[in-house]
């Protein structure tokens, strides 16, 4: 039997579902990478708001009303803890990349939703991969990969996130393929 495939981490970074993906717990969405080792993957689709605000699920959690603004985001299809994507490491339990980190205790959580000005978004579910789905997948075109940042997890407010993120990688393959950010009117130039 041969080994698995695994590629290099892509923990910090989207996968953005390519136009072609049809399945609905992936149709148009953009996953963040949480974890992403030779035992699988993990992660939280960052573009599926709710019309649930996150004071209705704090109260189901916690028993205490909570007077902030802000909705809750689908994560993915696998039921699991509420988690908070946010910028404060003192509150944090893991590290996604430099100055965006996931927090699910309790504890920690009461902290950051407690900080009104904090940048942060809530998420019910995540996305799961088991060792070596997520690489198998990548090698069949089943995802794009483009680079995140904290300023896309929290800036990502648009009408159609998903359009904005393929429209950037589209133009990144074009000025790397032919040094234009825009197709010439006309073809003989290209």
């Amino acid at each position: 039997m041969s080994e698995p495939f695994y590629m290099e981490t892509l923990q910090g970074q989207f996968l953005v579902a390519p136009p072609g993906l049809t399945e609905p717990n992936f149709h148009r969405t953009i996953v963040l990478v949480l974890q992403h080792d030779e035992n699988g993957a993990l992660g939280l689709v960052i573009n599926r708001p709710t019309n649930s605000e996150i004071d209705n699920i704090w109260e189901v959690m916690t028993g205490t009303s909570l007077s902030n603004e802000g909705v809750l985001y689908i994560g993915g299809p696998v039921e699991g803890p509420i988690m908070l994507l946010h910028t404060r490491a003192e509150y944090s339990e893991q590290q996604v990349m430099p100055g965006l980190y996931v927090s699910s205790r309790k504890t920690n959580l009461s902290k950051l939703v407690s900080e009104k000005a904090l940048p942060y978004k809530v998420f019910s579910g995540y996305a799961g991969w088991a060792e070596g789905q997520l690489d198998a997948e990548l090698q069949q075109g089943g995802w794009l990969v483009a680079p995140a940042s904290p300023e896309d997890i929290f800036s990502m407010e648009t009408s159609d996130p998903w359009k904005s993120l393929c429209q950037r990688l589209g133009r990144a393959v074009l000025r790397t393929a032919t040094g234009q950010d825009q197709i010439p009117p006309n073809p003989e130039i290209n």
